[in-house]
C-alpha cells in the first residue's frame, strides 16, 4: 500500500511539473523574440557606410539563453527603408539559408553605383525558432568605374610659384524639387579640406584620403552632404594639400613626388521625384592662393593669416580675380578607389604639463607623452609676427630640444610649423596638412609669457575601434599595456608606420611582429586589407639590376626583381630595396592572421597567388647553388638573407640571433601557412607540396642549428621562435624554454634580449612550456635590465626603436625613434596568457575561444575583453587563497575550450563541472580542456 500510495503521489507531481513546464515552454516560444535579437548589423565592418564597392553584411547575436547556435539566416534588401518595414524587398531576398555564417555575406544581386540601400536580418537558432527582423541598416554604392565620373582632375597653374589654393565652386539646386540625399565623391592629391557652404563637412577628418601607390590607384571619401546644402544658390570649397602625393622636399631632396596636387569631386544630389544632379570638378572651377605657403609632410607648413579670405566658401563671396582651374592632363591616377579603412582623425587635445624658457629665451612645451600630433596654436600678436614651433621626443642635457631622434639630418631641415599672424585679435590655428611625432614643442617669435592655452597638442591617428581591453593587479604590466597601445596608434595614418616623427614609412617587417596584439586591441580587418593592396600594388612591376639585401642592413647586391616580389616599403616612392625573406614574409602572415583574428577566409582567396609565390621565390634562394657557394653550405632549405631579428636591446656581451636561423624560420612558417591555406582552399596539389617543404625546412633547421644535448637553438630569439613554430623536437618544449631561463640569467642579466621577432614570442612561449613564472619575473623585474628602466631612467612613454632597457641601450638609443609599434608585440602574452583569451585552432575568427589563463600564481587578478567577429568576449579572474573566481562570457554562435589552471575541485554556475554538459577534450600535448557552449558562465576552481 505504501509503494502504491508514493507512485500515486509521483504520478501526481510528474503530471504538475508537466503541465508547469508545458507552459514555461509555451511562454519561452513566444518570447522567442525577446530573448534572441539581432544588432549591430555592418556593411564592410561598417556601420551605414556610404560609397562602398562590395556589400559585405554581418550582424551579431545578442541573447540571455546559453548554448545559442545560428543555424539559418534570411536577407531582405530594399531601395527604400519603408518598403524593406513593410516587407516589400524589392532588391534581393535570400530566402532561408541553412548556414552558421553571420559576416562577410555577399547579396546575389545588382546594385547601381550611386545609389542607398537598406536592409535587414533575420536568423533561426538551434531551438528551431527565427528571431524578430533586425532593424534596418543601410548602405549605398559608390563610384566603381570610371564611366561613372562625370568630373575632372582638376589643378591650379604654376603649383612651383604659388602657395597652395582654395578652390570653389558655385551651382544652384532646384528649388521646385526636393532633395531626399546628396553624396559628395571626393579625392584631393595629396590631401584635401572639403567645405559646403561655409562648413567643413567633417571638422575632425585630417589628411585625407591615405596614402596609396598613386601611378596604380588613389582612394576616394564618400560624404553625406544632405543637410549642408541650401534651397538654390550652394558652393563647395576645398583647401588642397601636398599631402604623400606631392613630397620632394625630405629625404634630402629625393624625388618622391607623383605630380602637382590635385582633386577630383562629383556631388550627387538626388530628389524625390527620382531625377538626379550632378556637380563635378571642371575648368569651370576657379582657384586662388591661399594662406597655406608651403607644407611638406615631414618638413612641416608655414600658414601666413594675412592671406585668410573671409567668406571665400561661401555663396556671397564674390570671386571676382580668381582664375579658372586648370584640367589635368598627365600624372593622375589611372583608378579611384572607395576608401573602407577609417579616416585619420584628430582624436583629443592635450595641454603642457610643465612649460619652461631654454637658454636661447625659446618656450619648451612638455606634454607628458610622446604622441603623433599636430600643435593647436592660440595668439593674440601684431601683424606680421612670425611664430615659429619646432618638435621633438627628447630634450638634451641644457633643457632645449634634442633633435637627434627626429633624425632631420637625413631630411636637410629640423622640422617646424609657422605661423605669421594677422593681427586681427586672438588667431587661433594648427596645421592641415602635416603632423609630427613629439613630446616636446619650442615655441618661439611670441612677445608675451605663454601659458597652457597658447600651445596645445592635437593627438592625431586612423580611426581604428578599439576592439580589446585588459587590465591586471600589476601596475607595471598595465603601464606596459598602456605604451604598447600609445605606441601602435601613433603610427596608424592610413598605412601602419614605422613611425610618426622621421621616416613614417610602412616597413613589412614591423607588422608581423606586432599584427597579433594590434588584431587584439583593434579592429584592423580592413586596414590590414588595404595594406595588403599596398604591398601587392607596389610589388607589381618588374624592375631590372635593383637593390636587394644580402644580411643586416649593410651588405646588398643587385640583380632582377620579378613583379610581384614586395619591396622593404610599401606604399610609396621610397622602398628600400627588395623585401629580405624575414620583412616579405608579412605578405603570407598578414592574410593568415587576418583570418585567425577576423575569420576572413576571403582574404585567403584574394592573396593566395601573392602567398603562393612568395614562398617559391624564397624556396629559390635556399636553392640558389651561388648563394651557398657563397656560404660555404651545401643546404638545401637554409635561408641566409636577411635582416635578422632587428634591434634588440644592447648588452655588453650577448650572442645575436643569426640571419640564417630566423629567415628560415620565417621560410618554414610561410610553408606551413600555405599548407593550411591550400587544405582550406581546395588545392590538394599545393598542400601536399607545402606539407614536404615545411618538412624539409624543419629537418634541416634540426640538423644544423639544433643543439640536442643542451636542448637550444642557440638564443632566446631562436628558442621563442623555434617553440612558437613548432620546430623544437616533440618532448623538448620544456628544456628549450627552461634554456631560455637559462640564457636569460647567464647572458642578460636575468632580462630578455630579444629583437622584434622575439620579444613578441618570448613571453608566451615560457608560460607556455612551463616557466610562467619566469615570464612573470620578465614582464615586473625592477631596477637596470628591466621594462621599468624604460621609463624610470630614460621616461620614455612610448616603445623606442631600440628599447632603452639599460644604461647601454639607453645611450646607444638616442639617436634612433622614441615610437615604433615593431616592439609592441609582447602585449599578445597580456590577453592570451594572462586574462586567457585566444582564437583556438579549432575555429578561427573566435568562433572557437581558448580560455587558459597562465598567471594565477603570480597575480591576484586579471581580466580582458574582445569584441570578436561573432561578440563580446570575456575572460575575468581574481584568486584568493587557493580559490580561483573565474568569469567568462562566449558570444551566441561560438563556444569556448576552456583549461582550468588548477587541478582541484571545479563548479560552474554552482554546480559541479562533472554534472554539467562540458564535454572533455585533450590536446596532443595532454592538455585538458571542456567545451563550453555560448553563454556567461561564473567558474570557481579550487587549488589542490
Amino acid at each position: 500500500m505504501r509503494r502504491k500510495k508514493e507512485r500515486s503521489i509521483n504520478i501526481s507531481i510528474g503530471v504538475l511539473l508537466y503541465i508547469f513546464s508545458s507552459v514555461l515552454l509555451f511562454n519561452a516560444c513566444n518570447r522567442s523574440d525577446r530573448d534572441i535579437y539581432i544588432a549591430d548589423l555592418k556593411c564592410c565592418n561598417m556601420t551605414d557606410p556610404e560609397g562602398i564597392d562590395i556589400p559585405l553584411l554581418s550582424w551579431k547575436i545578442k541573447s540571455s539563453r546559453p548554448g545559442v547556435e545560428q543555424t539559418t539566416w534570411e536577407i531582405e534588401i530594399a531601395s527604400r527603408q519603408d518598403l524593406l518595414k513593410k516587407g516589400k524587398a524589392d532588391v534581393w531576398k535570400s530566402g532561408k539559408q541553412i548556414s552558421g555564417q553571420q559576416f562577410g555575406i555577399q547579396p546575389e544581386a545588382d546594385f547601381k553605383e550611386g545609389s542607398s540601400y537598406f536592409w535587414r536580418v533575420r536568423i533561426w537558432g538551434n531551438n528551431g525558432e527565427a528571431t524578430q527582423w533586425s532593424e534596418p541598416a543601410c548602405f549605398s554604392i559608390g563610384l566603381l568605374n570610371e564611366a561613372s565620373w562625370n568630373a575632372k582632375w582638376i589643378t591650379y597653374s604654376n603649383p612651383d610659384q604659388h602657395a597652395l589654393p582654395y578652390f570653389r565652386k558655385v551651382f544652384s539646386t532646384d528649388q521646385k524639387k526636393k532633395i531626399t540625399k546628396a553624396l559628395v565623391y571626393f579625392c584631393g592629391l595629396g590631401a584635401g579640406e572639403l567645405y559646403m557652404n561655409g562648413r567643413l563637412v567633417d571638422a575632425t577628418r585630417f589628411l585625407d584620403p591615405a596614402q596609396t601607390n598613386y601611378e596604380q590607384y588613389a582612394l576616394y571619401s564618400t560624404f553625406d552632404v544632405t543637410g549642408l546644402l541650401e534651397n538654390g544658390e550652394n558652393v563647395i570649397g576645398v583647401m588642397l594639400g601636398d599631402g604623400w602625393f606631392s613630397q620632394d622636399d625630405a629625404w634630402g631632396g629625393a624625388n618622391f613626388s607623383y605630380g602637382e596636387p590635385m582633386l577630383r569631386l562629383q556631388l550627387i544630389i538626388s530628389y524625390k521625384d527620382g531625377t538626379q544632379m550632378i556637380v563635378g570638378s571642371d575648368e569651370k572651377w576657379e582657384w586662388t592662393e591661399g594662406p597655406v605657403r608651403k607644407s611638406n609632410i615631414y618638413l612641416g607648413e608655414t600658414y601666413d593669416a594675412n592671406y585668410e579670405i573671409e567668406g571665400w566658401n561661401k555663396v556671397e563671396y564674390s570671386s571676382e580675380g580668381w582664375q579658372k582651374a586648370l584640367v589635368v592632363k598627365e600624372n593622375m591616377p589611372p583608378r579611384l578607389l572607395p576608401q573602407l579603412i577609417p579616416p585619420i582623425r584628430k582624436k583629443e587635445v592635450l595641454s603642457a604639463e610643465k612649460i619652461w624658457q631654454d637658454s636661447s629665451g625659446n618656450w619648451i612645451f612638455d606634454f607628458g607623452v610622446n604622441v603623433a600630433g599636430i600643435p593647436l596654436l592660440k595668439v593674440n600678436e601684431s601683424n606680421g609676427t612670425k611664430i615659429t614651433i619646432r618638435f621633438a621626443e627628447g630634450i638634451d642635457q641644457h633643457k632645449g630640444l634634442d633633435f637627434r631622434s627626429t633624425g632631420w639630418i637625413h631630411h636637410g631641415d629640423i622640422f617646424k610649423d609657422q605661423y605669421i599672424c594677422n593681427g586681427k585679435g586672438m588667431e587661433e590655428w594648427s596645421p592641415r596638412f602635416t603632423y609630427h611625432g613629439y613630446r616636446y614643442a619650442e615655441l618661439s617669435g611670441v612677445t608675451e609669457k605663454p601659458d597652457r592655452e597658447t600651445l596645445k597638442l592635437i593627438v592625431v591617428h586612423s580611426d581604428i575601434e578599439h576592439s580589446g581591453t585588459f587590465e591586471c593587479a600589476d601596475e607595471q604590466i598595465n603601464k606596459l599595456h598602456e605604451m604598447a597601445l600609445r605606441t601602435v596608434k601613433s603610427n596608424l595614418h592610413g598605412i601602419p608606420t614605422d613611425c610618426p616623427i622621421r621616416e613614417k614609412c610602412g616597413w613589412l617587417g614591423d607588422v608581423h611582429a606586432y599584427v597579433k596584439m594590434a588584431n587584439m586591441n583593434f579592429q584592423l580587418e580592413n586596414f590590414w586589407h588595404k595594406y595588403l593592396e599596398d604591398i601587392r600594388s607596389g610589388a607589381s612591376k618588374e624592375e631590372k639590376s635593383t637593390l636587394f639585401h644580402e644580411r643586416y642592413n649593410n651588405t646588398f647586391y643587385f640583380t632582377d626583381k620579378a613583379a610581384g616580389i614586395p619591396y622593404m616599403i610599401a606604399p610609396g616612392k621610397r622602398l628600400c630595396g627588395v623585401a629580405s625573406p624575414d620583412w616579405g614574409t608579412v605578405l603570407v602572415q598578414l592574410p593568415w592572421w587576418i583570418y585567425v583574428y577576423y575569420g576572413d577566409q576571403q582574404i585567403l582567396e584574394e592573396f593566395y597567388p601573392q602567398m603562393k609565390q612568395w614562398t617559391l621565390y624564397v624556396n629559390s634562394l635556399a636553392k640558389n647553388e651561388e648563394r651557398k657557394k657563397l656560404y660555404n653550405r651545401e643546404t638545401t632549405s637554409v635561408v641566409y638573407q636577411g635582416l635578422g631579428d632587428w634591434c634588440p636591446p644592447l648588452y655588453e656581451s650577448t650572442d645575436p640571433t643569426p640571419v640564417e636561423f630566423t629567415s628560415t624560420a620565417f621560410h618554414y612558417l610561410d610553408a606551413k601557412i600555405m599548407e593550411e591555406a591550400a587544405r582550406l582552399l581546395g588545392k590538394k596539389e599545393d598542400e601536399e607540396y607545402f606539407s614536404i617543404l615545411q618538412e624539409e625546412i624543419a629537418r634541416e633547421m634540426i640538423a644544423i642549428m639544433y643543439d640536442p644535448v643542451n636542448k637550444t637553438f642557440g638564443t632566446q630569439t631562436a628558442d621563442a621562435i623555434a617553440l612558437d613554430l613548432g620546430l623544437v623536437p616533440d618532448g623538448d618544449e620544456n628544456a628549450v624554454s627552461a634554456s631560455i631561463v637559462k640564457n636569460m640569467n647567464e647572458k642578460s642579466e636575468g632580462f630578455m634580449h630579444c629583437g622584434i621577432f622575439g620579444l613578441c614570442r618570448i613571453g608566451s612561449m615560457l608560460a607556455r612550456h612551463g616557466n610562467a613564472e619566469a615570464a612573470w619575473t620578465m614582464f615586473t623585474k625592477k631596477g637596470e635590465h628591466s621594462f621599468e628602466w624604460m621609463w624610470k631612467s630614460a621616461d620614455a612613454t612610448t616603445l623606442w626603436e631600440t628599447l632603452p632597457i639599460n644604461e647601454i641601450s639607453r645611450k646607444g638609443a638616442l639617436s634612433a625613434s622614441y615610437n615604433h609599434p615593431m616592439q609592441a608585440g609582447f602585449d599578445i602574452s597580456f590577453f592570451e596568457d594572462i586574462a586567457g583569451i585566444a582564437p583556438d585552432p579549432a575555429g578561427y575568427g573566435f568562433k572557437v575561444i581558448r580560455f587558459q589563463p597562465l598567471f594565477c600564481d603570480y597575480l591576484p587578478w586579471a581580466k580582458a575583453s574582445i569584441r570578436s567577429p561573432y561578440g563580446e568576449v570575456i575572460s575575468s579572474w581574481k584568486k584568493e587563497n587557493d580559490i580561483l573566481e573565474w568569469e567568462i562570457s562566449i558570444p551566441p554562435n561560438s563556444t569556448g575550450l576552456v583549461t582550468f589552471p588548477f587541478k582541484g575541485e571545479v563548479t560552474v554556475n554552482g554546480n559541479k563541472l562533472e554534472d554539467g554538459d562540458f564535454s572533455r577534450v585533450e590536446s596532443a600535448q595532454g592538455v585538458v580542456s571542456y567545451r563550453f557552449p555560448s553563454g556567461n558562465f561564473h567558474i570557481y576552481n579550487h587549488q589542490q
